[in-house]
């Protein structure tokens, strides 16, 4: 037997029922799967795995600008083992559906991500800004890699707060 048939078993099962939209699957080691999956099936198999197959946490969301491409880390766990899934929205039209119907502490999460990287969450309700300033400039997003201070502040404001 294995050290990670469990986890083969989780990468076979999730591979069957999502197939093509599923572009990556890895077993990083002992009670640790990561998957990509197409943004468009980001929410089928969230619930899949919340009621199929009993990752009833999602323990956080993670944003990541990869370059051409933003990322939103899903990870979930079962309390014994994580299982994160990885969802890639291209950085000209960066959208992803919200989970919150899913998982209904999502939502500070997901403002983290439209905030920070300009990750547009669909079906996430219009609110106040999380984790940035409501008056903060508008389309400026301080986690993407491209993005400098004076983006948000022209030259002449940031010298004055020095």
């Amino acid at each position: 037997m294995s050290d990670l048939e469990l986890e083969e078993r989780f990468k076979k099962r999730l591979e069957e029922k999502f197939g093509g939209d599923i572009s990556e699957s890895t077993i990083q080691r002992r009670r640790r799967l990561w998957l990509t999956v197409k943004p468009e099936r980001l929410v089928d198999l969230m619930r899949f795995l919340r009621d199929e197959m009993g990752f009833d946490h999602l323990a956080t969301i993670t944003g990541m600008d990869l370059g051409e491409n933003l990322a939103a880390f899903y990870h979930t766990t079962d309390q014994h083992n994580i299982i994160t899934v990885r969802a890639r929205p291209p950085r000209a039209t960066p959208v992803l559906p919200t989970v919150r119907d899913v998982f209904p502490g999502t939502e500070s999460y997901e403002r983290e991500l439209e905030d920070l990287f300009g990750i547009k969450i669909e079906g996430l309700p219009a609110g106040r800004h999380y984790p940035l300033p409501d008056d903060f400039p508008a389309g400026q997003h301080p986690l993407r890699k491209d993005w400098k201070l004076t983006d948000a502040y022209p030259e002449p404001a940031v010298k004055e707060a020095k």
